[in-house]
């Protein structure tokens, strides 16, 4: 592994152990200007993210959830999701975790995510491969939307989207399908229990996990089929379904969807 890659790990730790310490207590919960929770567990994670990178990278840039940072003239920017999952951990439920990842001259090169939880640690480097709890993983082999297993993230955003449609079709389509939010499921695809994961992610929800999916063997782009990680919108899938779940869902460029 490359320092970044040690170092991301190292963060992801520290912040797991402030997420443990404030999982199941009983504390405050404020409400942003969109209406998603925040604690205090999402502010001191990403705080301590944040400054141990910073110690050791001190030019970079960062992007994270919580809070805004001086632009620097680095080619280099930190994605960082704190808490990815708030709502499931102030209702005291397992599925919730850390994301890091490194954007080098607009290419993730390295990612983590840490579901603490769980004993969950994946993370992966570029030309490195991925890693699940120190063992490599491998996306599946499946190659049929009938026989494939689909997660999705917060199933309202697709219900109040132009994409409803294409949603319903794909899931009548496949053969499993089941809400896991996009960190688990994002796991589950990298070590091919999952074949498909769709989600409106912001870039912090999606970098980490595009390339610990893409390292394994899969593929993540928006629902336009473009490679990138800001537009709000991500298919994560094997890479063999790849352009079939794309085909269902891409509709003209140049035209917004809103979530209501």
């Amino acid at each position: 592994m490359n320092n970044e890659l040690n170092i991301a790990i190292e963060a992801s730790k520290e912040s797991a152990k402030v997420l443990m310490h404030y999982f199941k207590k009983d504390i405050k919960i404020a409400r942003k200007p969109d209406r998603s929770p925040v604690t205090i567990a999402d502010k001191k994670s990403e705080n301590k993210i944040v400054s141990l990178i910073k110690g050791q990278f001190p030019s970079h840039n960062f992007l994270g959830e919580e809070f805004s940072y001086k632009s620097t003239n680095s080619g280099c920017k930190w994605i960082i999701d704190p808490l990815d999952g708030t709502k499931n951990f102030v209702r005291g439920m397992p599925f919730f975790g850390n994301c890091i990842a490194l954007e080098k001259d607009s290419k993730i090169v390295a990612g983590v995510i840490n579901m603490p939880a769980l004993n969950l640690l994946a993370y992966a480097s570029a030309g490195n491969g991925s890693v699940i709890n120190g063992r490599a993983v491998r996306v599946s082999d499946t190659r049929k939307i009938e026989e494939s297993y689909v997660s999705f993230g917060n199933i309202e955003n697709f219900f109040n989207s132009r994409y409803k449609k294409q949603f319903r079709d794909l899931i009548k389509k496949s053969d499993s399908h089941r809400g896991f939010g996009d960190t688990l499921g994002y796991l589950l695809l990298a070590q091919g229990s999952a074949d498909i994961v769709l989600d409106f992610a912001k870039p912090w929800d999606v970098a980490a996990a595009k390339i610990i999916i893409e390292e394994a063997g899969g593929k993540i782009t928006d629902f336009n089929g473009i490679d990138s990680i800001y537009s709000g919108h991500s298919i994560a899938t094997n890479g063999k379904l790849h352009d079939l779940v794309v085909d269902i869902f891409k509709i003209k460029r140049g035209h917004n969807e809103k979530i209501h």
